[in-house]
């Protein structure tokens, strides 16, 4: 089936991890869809004369305004994605200036166009940073909840040829198993990219991985993914992010996925692969893209 994917773009021509990682991971015969997204500062210098400035040549599948300073941004993005055409059969373009903040405005194109990602690069990330901060700070929690965060995030670094297959981590959640979903179905039609299923065991908190794993590959089967591709991985650590990100470097992996909010264990609550862990990724995991699936 045809993915289709919200890849945000910024001004700098030069970095476009996003639009580089999906080149680089998806093999020939993935014919998705590409939407590059261009979101102008509210404080942007001069930001009314250069909305003025279109793109020249009319259907070519721009929608919306576009910045000078994005052009040359856009145009690399465009030519990088032409290169790889079996990879990608169409490509879209929407700019528009700033309107709610650049989080709510993404999430918000997210949602409107119902994308099975949002691929970030990871300066654009740093821009979500602030929403995983304080796990277990309601406050916190509500601004997630408020933001409309309903697609999954991927948080690309500059992609590494040698880097494949997937790391897949779970603890018994619901956020969990929707990133299993999520992996069988960006991977079904990718049979070389192997699925490492992970788990985290920490002393005081005790699943059993082996039903975990039971159901996460119930999940994968569905999608069509075979159980030769399927593997698992238990360890235990006195941190879940340390631990994932041993194993991420270890074993090579393109793409770290794991729920956007974890498991709710005790009277306290927290949670194993929370908010706060996903933030720890952002900052450790700099060699594989991070899926945040909630």
């Amino acid at each position: 089936m045809k993915k289709h994917f919200l890849v945000t773009i910024s001004n700098d021509a030069e970095i476009l991890y996003g639009v580089r990682f999906i080149c680089s991971f998806f093999e020939g015969g993935a014919d998705h869809q590409v939407t590059l997204l261009h979101i102008c500062r509210r404080d942007s210098a001069g930001m009314s004369a250069t909305l003025s400035q279109m793109w020249e040549g009319p259907g070519d599948g721009i929608q919306g305004q576009l910045t000078v300073q994005a052009k040359k941004a856009i145009d690399r993005a465009r030519g990088i994605l032409a290169r790889h055409t079996t990879v990608v059969d169409q490509v879209m373009t929407k700019t528009c200036a700033e309107r709610y903040g650049k989080v709510k405005d993404i999430l918000a194109e997210g949602v409107k166009g119902a994308y099975d990602a949002i691929v970030l690069g990871r300066r654009a990330s740093y821009t979500f940073q602030w929403m995983f901060e304080r796990a277990a700070d309601e406050t916190a929690q509500a601004a997630i909840r408020d933001s409309g965060c309903t697609i999954p995030l991927w948080i690309c670094p500059e992609p590494l040829p040698d880097r494949k297959n997937v790391l897949l981590c779970l603890d018994a959640s619901a956020n969990g198993y929707r990133a299993a979903d999520h992996v069988g179905f960006i991977l079904a039609d990718q049979p070389r990219q192997q699925i490492t299923l992970y788990h985290v065991q920490k002393v005081k908190d005790y699943n059993d991985p082996a039903e975990i794993f039971r159901r996460a590959e119930t999940i994968l089967r569905g999608h069509g993914i075979t159980d030769e591709r399927i593997h698992r991985e238990s360890t235990w650590g006195l941190t879940v992010a340390g631990a994932i990100e041993s194993e991420a470097e270890r074993g090579g992996y393109a793409a770290v996925a794991v729920g956007l909010h974890g498991e709710r264990i005790g009277p306290t609550r927290k949670t194993q692969l929370s908010g706060g862990i996903t933030a720890k990724l952002i900052s450790r995991v700099d060699k594989a893209s991070l899926w945040c699936c909630p």
